[in-house]
């Protein structure tokens, strides 16, 4: 029987909880960037993002990055079976990440 279960199962609970909060940021941010991604880069007919202060903030989606990214860590130090959650979580706020990368590569084209 084993006396230390105390730390196994609050890095399970801390895992889980920054996963989950990770996972959820991502499909919210990358479902409302999209809509914005595909909104901003068509206006002013035929302008890749021409329009005045035509960007997306990229620090939500670092925020949900760092979220997933330490979940991932508690989950792989103690050994834990819920990184799936914090995975998700990261590939989720990439896809974000990515379309705000490209709104201001677009814009410091024009």
């Amino acid at each position: 029987m084993r006396h230390d279960r105390l730390i196994p199962k609050t890095a399970f609970f801390f895992s889980l909880v920054l996963g989950q909060a990770s996972l959820l940021l991502g499909l919210m941010l990358a479902l409302g960037w999209a809509f914005a991604f595909v909104l901003i880069v068509p206006q002013k007919a035929g302008g890749w993002g021409t329009a005045a202060h035509a960007g997306l903030p990229f620090e939500p989606p670092l925020i949900g990055l760092a979220l997933g990214c330490l979940g991932f860590l508690i989950a792989r130090y103690s050994r834990q079976p819920v990184a799936r959650y914090s995975v998700a979580g990261l590939i989720f706020n990439t896809v974000p990440l990515v379309l705000a990368i490209l709104l201001l590569i677009f814009g410091a084209v024009r």
